[in-house]
């Protein structure tokens, strides 16, 4: 693999911003809204004409979604790269994106969702390091974009960096655990086990988020990057928002998320802090994804900071 790289510094004013659909077909309404809400605070957007396609599920075929990503790749006038939305598709492309290009180009990458997809063959294939944040059109089209979100974004892309304090139990006793900042959502990374586009992040600070899964099949996943041997490698285990994950089938036990993750602090062999703000959910962070960040837990919570993205 590649010795990793961060993107390219973004300039003090005036950055580019390409959005495309590499996933599920976008909502044009949304997607125009986002554009213009991110041109109003001095953005220049650009939105690929690949973005508003529709193939099925998708924004454009396998072929159409690729192209667009390397048109945008391509663009110098571009600093960072949005996906308008997630759902499901960059598996299908990975085999189809051209990573040298994406190592050349060094674009910021941002999404979440399958765009974990992206954030993890970015790293894996290219070595460049990505960012898992906002979308265009789902966190900045459809109505105001949540204050937390947009500060926290700033924050990183555009600023000198950033912190969050989680007020929790932590389970574990005070330290400071410097390491690399990698993860999202918990079905795209085990899904990408055994692949070529799964990174292998030793020393790692990983992050982990899930929407509309049952608790057992959450546990049954942490297992497998535990059985993988990725769990080995991390020295902190961050868990987000857990959205609609719970137990549904009235005919068995019950088995609930505290269970689950009662489960992987026994098999993880590192700290799992529970409470970040990330995951599907309006009041998100930007974190870095193969960068460097430091989790310092307390008695009484956690903090995770990270360096923002250079500026020129």
């Amino acid at each position: 693999m590649p010795e990793f790289s961060s993107p390219a510094p973004v300039p003090s004013r005036g950055v580019g911003i390409g959005i495309f659909s590499p996933s599920g077909r976008a909502n044009p309404v949304q997607v125009a809204a986002g554009a213009a809400w991110l041109a109003s605070r001095g953005h220049r957007v650009v939105t690929s004409p690949q973005a508003l396609l529709e193939w099925r599920y998708f924004g454009g075929n396998d072929a159409e979604r690729a192209e667009g990503f390397h048109r945008l790749l391509d663009d110098p006038s571009l600093d960072i790269l949005m996906a308008s939305r997630g759902g499901y598709g960059l598996s299908r492309i990975l085999p189809l994106i051209d990573w040298r290009r994406v190592r050349r180009a060094r674009k910021a990458l941002v999404g979440f969702s399958d765009f974990t997809a992206l954030n993890c063959g970015a790293l894996a294939r290219a070595g460049l390091a990505s960012f898992h944040g906002p979308m265009a059109g789902v966190d900045f089209g459809d109505g105001e974009p949540d204050a937390f979100m947009r500060a926290h974004f700033d924050a990183t892309l555009f600023g000198t960096g950033d912190t969050v304090a989680v007020e929790t139990e932590p389970h574990a006793p005070p330290a400071r655990v410097p390491g690399t900042l990698w993860g999202g959502n918990l079905s795209l990374l085990t899904h990408l086990v055994g692949t070529a586009y799964l990174p292998r992040v030793r020393g790692g600070i990983l992050y982990l988020e899930e929407i509309g899964e049952q608790p057992y099949a959450v546990e049954r996943m942490f297992l497998q990057l535990a059985h993988a041997g990725v769990l080995r490698d991390q020295r902190a285990i961050l868990l987000g928002d857990f959205t609609d994950c719970t137990p549904t089938n009235t005919q068995r036990y019950a088995y609930t998320m505290p269970e689950a993750v009662e489960t992987l602090r026994a098999i993880a062999g590192c700290p799992v802090l529970e409470g970040l703000p990330f995951g599907h959910v309006a009041r998100k962070l930007t974190l870095p994804f193969g960068m460097p960040g430091t989790v310092t837990i307390g008695s009484g919570g956690y903090t995770v900071s990270w360096p923002g993205l250079p500026g020129r």
